[in-house]
């Protein structure tokens, strides 16, 4: 993992090719493109309750991200713990932006609204979309010793399966998905915000077999309605821009699509 993480970042940083003789991985011509434009690029490491990706992150100064389908409120003892090890380490760095999560999202003009359109996407998503066999999803190796002996086991790994049966009332109150009128969203990602103490949020606003349509109508929403209040809610780590895009000045725009089409078909 290690080396492969270090052959990643010279290709990342290198700009001519090189020859990689390590100890997993021999390769004569290393040549990656494209490449980040940004220097050094923003990096994000999803965990799932791994010792060691905490000290990784820290170690490296990486965002610690928790990818999870269960939600804001299971992930409060995964997300504490990270903080933990921060204090444990006397981390001198105790900005919100060093971790993110990723939370599922239904936005619509009212809460019975948001449940008509999106409750059968839900259900489908937590019925049809998570099925995997336990000894896949947690192999011998997959979590060391330390990791066990921490109990993050018991403490952060969900039974995504019980979500299947709860009914959308339940799903709501439990924090699986953050979902009603623009201001219950509001409410719920302060919630969530603060409670976890995470500056990146990862937006899952479509959900299995949602349609496009519905998709951009909770998108539109979010953004609009949503969006604007969530921002500055850090304001003492305002200037910590470590884990967030910088965007070329000079961005190179798409042509017309009749001049694509006129230069295709010519």
């Amino acid at each position: 993992y290690q080396e492969a993480h270090d052959l990643i970042k010279k290709a990342w940083a290198c700009h001519e090719p090189f020859a990689w003789n390590g100890r997993y991985t021999k390769l004569r011509y290393v040549n990656p493109w494209p490449k980040p434009i940004q220097n050094p690029p923003p990096i994000h490491v999803p965990g799932g309750g791994s010792v060691e990706t905490y000290d990784f992150c820290l170690d490296n100064t990486y965002s610690y991200s928790y990818l999870s389908f269960s939600g804001y409120i299971r992930a409060k003892a995964l997300l504490q713990g990270y903080w933990d090890r921060l204090t444990e380490r006397n981390e001198p760095d105790e900005s919100p932006y060093r971790a993110g999560f990723a939370q599922t999202i239904c936005v619509a003009e009212t809460d019975a609204e948001a449940e008509k359109l999106y409750k059968d996407h839900v259900s489908y998503f937590f019925n049809r979309c998570l099925h995997v066999a336990p000894g896949f999803a947690d192999a011998p190796g997959y979590r060391t010793i330390k990791t066990i002996k921490s109990g993050a086991l018991s403490q952060f790994t969900p039974d995504l399966g019980e979500a299947a049966h709860m009914p959308w009332k339940q799903l709501v109150d439990e924090g699986y998905i953050i979902a009603g009128s623009p201001a219950t969203v509001r409410e719920k990602m302060e919630e969530l915000i603060k409670g976890l103490r995470v500056g990146n949020i990862f937006c899952l606003i479509h959900i299995g077999d949602m349609p496009m349509e519905k998709t951009k109508y909770s998108t539109k929403l979010f953004a609009e309605e949503v969006m604007p209040h969530l921002r500055n809610m850090w304001p003492e780590y305002e200037d910590d821009n470590r884990f967030w895009i910088s965007p070329l000045e000079q961005r190179a725009t798409p042509g017309a699509v009749s001049k694509r089409n006129e230069i295709k078909g010519a």
